[in-house]
């Protein structure tokens, strides 16, 4: 149903939505009628959940983001309160893990709900602090008192049962993450993992900095996604004021958004190989990503695409010498590429450690709210850029890839799958620049009280983001739905 008819269907409940920037609904209700509005919608409409947030303004309002992926739009539904968020994990399983964070952020009390724990605060807090609240300084710190009470681990029960323990301090660079795995025998009964050991802070870093300068920060919430970060601020950002890019522009966002992906999904699944004891292709999957890697840098002046993609204009002189590069470069890795992948699939010893390994199947991937991969692999048909569109993507991509059974083979499989899309996205993203591109920047004056959703496909899944500006040209409340929130727990 498109957006229009939904406006006009719900008020037959007595319910109104107000549509902003062409693909947003907005709805108020109360309190005591949000579980009966979500669950009508999503129930009657199709509608999938994204995320649940708040935002403070006078008191505090709780929002539930839904979106029809079929037709590309979000109903964004909120209601007030003073002291509680309306729990709906009745509804939806993991709305536990945004009202949690909710409850951690801001203060507030989760009525209704199953699992009420702690999910950013750690032992080492101190009592009574509420970093999201308008009322903690910009700057102020988290002293370690250690007057938060122990997490509760979810208890095995039954005789011969026994807990690993593993983490949160690990040999290497990624976060710091707690892994609980309750076992009896071999097979292992439940996981649990406890991440958020290092918040930076980063939604009340962004209502202190200046909308022109805002692109710097979304950057830097993932690394590994630099491009497709800064694409969501772009599109909040175009979004809001009504700016359309050129297509040439557009074209070249493709361009840097599918490097990005290449390189990422080389790593992956060289980190694939190097999991089983398969050193070779991971080598070669590290040497070719480095390739990419180097290209990024001749093209940008970043390895990592920073500060290319910006709002209402370009930060890449392109020209035809760069167009020459980028298919040069490409063109002489896809043969390589191809021997390798080759390698691996007609390898025994690697089908023998990755076929029905870390099987995910399609019921629970979506009882997780998988996205990107993880989602894909487990046969959800969900890619943002196909059912957003954004950029061109509405014009080259045709298709969502799938797999049936959620496992390493398939997760692998569908990344190769991606890096060769990316190289024919990136030869068709080509086609539609005619010639140079200069750089071209527009001061960044946002007019108080603009809101929007933005939606990126990151190489992790879908990225959604929220933004609502205040005063000073700053924003009164950014929020971020990682893929990472909901495809890691």
């Amino acid at each position: 149903m498109k957006i229009e008819f939904l406006q006009k269907d719900i008020e037959k409940y007595g319910t109104k939505g107000v549509i902003k920037n062409g693909n947003e609904m907005y709805i108020n209700t109360s309190a005591s009628e949000i579980r009966n509005i979500v669950s009508r919608i999503i129930r009657e409409y199709k509608l999938n959940f994204v995320a649940e947030f708040c935002r403070e303004g006078g008191c505090f309002i709780i929002n539930v983001i839904l979106s029809s992926r079929s037709r590309g739009y979000f109903v964004i539904i909120s209601y007030e309160t003073e002291a509680e968020i309306i729990s709906l994990q009745e509804l939806i399983y993991q709305s536990h893990l945004f009202e949690r964070e909710i409850s951690d952020l801001y203060g507030l009390k989760i009525s209704g709900g199953r699992d009420t724990r702690n999910l950013v605060k750690h032992e080492v807090w101190e009592k009574g602090v509420y970093p999201l609240r308008k009322g903690f300084s910009y700057g102020q710190k988290i002293n370690d008192k250690r007057e938060i009470e122990e997490y509760g681990f979810k208890a095995l029960e039954g005789e011969g049962g026994y807990q690993i323990p593993v983490g949160p301090v690990h040999a290497g660079i990624i976060e710091p993450g707690h892994f609980r795995f309750s076992v009896i025998g071999e097979q292992i009964e439940n996981l649990e993992i406890r991440l958020m050991y290092k918040h930076r802070g980063i939604e009340k870093i962004a209502e202190n900095i200046d909308a022109d300068a805002l692109n710097l920060l979304f950057e830097r919430v993932a690394g590994e996604s630099s491009a497709a970060y800064g694409e969501a601020y772009a599109q909040l950002v175009e979004k809001m004021t009504g700016f359309r890019p050129t297509i040439e522009v557009q074209a070249l966002r493709v361009v840097l958004l599918e490097l990005e992906r290449i390189y990422n999904y080389l790593d992956d699944i060289a980190g694939i190989c190097v999991d089983i004891g398969y050193s070779y292709p991971a080598k070669k999957y590290g040497y070719f990503s480095e390739l990419i890697h180097q290209l990024c840098e001749r093209l940008t002046g970043s390895r990592y695409l920073r500060n290319s993609i910006i709002p209402c204009g370009n930060n890449v002189e392109y020209t035809a010498e760069k167009a020459l590069d980028i298919r040069t470069t490409l063109n002489s890795l896809q043969g390589r590429l191809n021997d390798i992948i080759d390698m691996t699939l007609n390898a025994v010893s690697f089908l023998d450690r990755v076929e029905h390994t870390g099987l995910v199947y399609n019921e629970k991937a979506k009882r997780l709210c998988m996205t990107g991969i993880v989602g894909r692999a487990s046969g959800i048909s969900y890619d943002v850029r196909y059912s957003f569109g954004y950029e061109i993507y509405r014009n080259i991509k045709e298709n969502v890839n799938t797999e049936p059974i959620g496992g390493v083979f398939e997760r692998y499989k569908l990344k190769v799958c991606e890096i060769r899309d990316a190289f024919a996205f990136i030869e068709k993203a080509l086609t539609f620049i005619s010639g140079d591109i200069t750089v071209s920047k527009t001061r960044i004056n946002l007019k108080e009280g603009l809101e929007g959703v933005a939606a990126v496909e990151t190489v992790k899944g879908e990225l959604v983001v929220y933004g609502r500006v205040g005063k000073d040209n700053k924003f009164d409340r950014v929020y971020f739905k990682t893929p990472s929130f909901t495809n890691w727990d």
